[in-house]
């Protein structure tokens, strides 16, 4: 039985090319923690947290507190029984009253990092899945302007023409007007398909049954999904939403763990639930999500948080193995400017879908520049 020996924390910030605007928030850098998790054996797992208050319930603060006051109690545990792991890391949780579901996510990559590389196998097929599903995945853009919209929209079909880009989401910002005209600029002069994104910017369902039938009228089933239409946890204005459109609606903010899955289910609030690994408090979490959505016929997606691609590649294994999977939005990894992973080891962009690597594990190599800081076990407090 494998046993761990240390479990290291560390803080990197990656600035982003241009600012990322949703409906209430906008991001500059990526900030974000990366764990180590070392065995007896020599194996070693990489982990990724992606705390944001608003949507995963922690900032990095409370990650990094978490993070300590974990590692004394996962020091000589067994990595490979997910089970425990995840028991030790919720009495945490009760001792101290300080959550994080990303430090929960991150401990859980690593982990299941560890595990394939012990069995050689891939994560996906730890999973079960003998072959990996190829899922059309979106490529987002942030509120903008309809021109910059546009232009953004027309720069990503021309870098990921080759990658053969299928899908575009496109994040709303509330004002139906506004929203209207964006989606119906892009839709113009791209002939696939479209997911859109409110992050919970419609706090009168009436106005957003108005514009998504309106949309709808013009582009039909064009376009897949629509996310978190109204304020989080108000689970009849979303199920209201859902009742009076033709277009599928999906919980995310309102879905952020297990329990709240189960909220959306019962609720029949929803047609389907995006399970980000963040949030859910990784893949152990994220399989229970995916169970409860299949026992209620609900649909899936698979996201992500602003992301590196190391926990983009868990995120990849994970909906590369789950079924009612219809679309994956993970994206955040392929516009960043710089990565902890090396480019080789990303994950593929092929055919409009990420398709997960046969290496070991999470088939992930970090960087030079960030092996440098984890060796020395100093805290990455440098902005790229």
């Amino acid at each position: 039985m494998p046993k761990i020996t240390s479990v290291n924390v560390f803080g990197f910030d990656i600035k982003l090319e241009e600012p990322f605007k949703i409906s209430f928030k906008t991001f500059t850098h990526v900030r974000n923690l990366l764990i180590v998790i070392k065995t007896d054996d020599g194996i070693i797992g990489y982990g990724e947290a992606a705390p944001f208050k608003a949507i995963t319930g922690d900032s990095r603060k409370d990650a990094i507190r978490f993070s300590y006051l974990a590692i004394g109690k996962l020091l000589g545990a067994d990595p490979t029984n997910l089970k425990m792991i995840h028991e030790i890391l919720e009495e945490v949780e009760k001792l101290t009253n300080i959550h994080s579901q990303t430090i929960k996510a991150a401990i859980d990559m690593a982990c299941y990092d560890i595990c394939g590389k012990m069995e050689n196998k891939p994560v996906y097929k730890l999973l079960g899945a003998e072959k990996p599903n190829c899922i059309p995945n979106t490529l987002t853009i942030g509120i903008r302007s309809v021109q910059e919209t546009v232009e953004t929209a027309k720069r990503y079909l021309e870098i990921f023409r080759e990658d053969g880009l299928k899908r575009i989401k496109l994040k709303l910002s509330g004002n139906p007007t506004k929203d209207y005209e964006r989606v119906i600029a892009v839709a113009k002069f791209f002939d696939g398909e479209l997911t859109l994104d409110a992050n919970q910017a419609y706090t009168n369902p009436d106005i957003a049954v108005n514009v998504f039938r309106k949309l709808y009228e013009e582009l039909g089933d064009r376009i897949i999904l629509i996310e978190e239409p109204c304020p989080k946890g108000e689970l009849d204005k979303m199920k209201y939403v859902k009742e009076k459109v033709e277009i599928p609606i999906f919980a995310d903010e309102s879905a952020a763990t297990y329990r709240d899955a189960i909220k959306i289910a019962e609720h029949a609030a929803a047609d389907g639930v995006n399970i980000k690994l963040q949030k859910a408090g990784g893949i152990y979490w994220g399989l229970k999500i995916a169970k409860v959505a299949h026992d209620y016929k609900l649909k899936l997606m698979v996201g992500c948080m602003l992301e590196s691609g190391l926990s983009i590649a868990a995120g990849v294994h994970f909906a590369s193995a789950i079924r009612d999977v219809i679309n994956t939005d993970l994206d955040a990894d392929l516009t960043l400017p710089r990565d902890i992973i090396d480019e080789s080891s990303r994950m593929p962009f092929e055919n409009g879908a990420r398709i997960p690597r046969e290496n070991p594990g999470l088939g992930v190599k970090l960087n030079p520049w960030v092996m440098d800081f984890v060796e020395n076990n100093f805290f990455i407090n440098k902005v790229w």
